[in-house]
């Protein structure tokens, strides 16, 4: 029988540990993606929020206009009437 030489038992504890170092580096970096993937999610939520609040608060505005324009158009007609019940007195 021959002698394995002893290179090969250096360079296979060496293989042996580049690949738990890499196993570990690969956990690592998994983690890191998932904490990213998780802020983007939270962050995509908050603006979708914001997003319906703006939405929320142009109709709102809008709304108000309306109403405010529907209010100067009532306060005409009661200044008209009252000029022209002023007139006929």
């Amino acid at each position: 029988m021959s002698k394995i030489p002893e290179a090969y038992y250096f360079y296979k504890s060496h293989l042996l540990k580049v690949q738990k170092e890499k196993e570990a580096l690969k956990k690592k970096y998994e983690g890191k993606i998932s904490g990213l993937n998780q802020e983007i999610s939270y962050l995509k939520e908050q603006i979708e929020a914001q997003n319906t609040m703006i939405a929320n608060s142009i109709q709102y505005v809008k709304k108000l206009e309306k109403e405010v324009q529907h209010m100067g158009e009532h306060l005409e007609d009661k200044e008209t009437e009252s000029s022209l019940n002023a007139t006929s007195e």
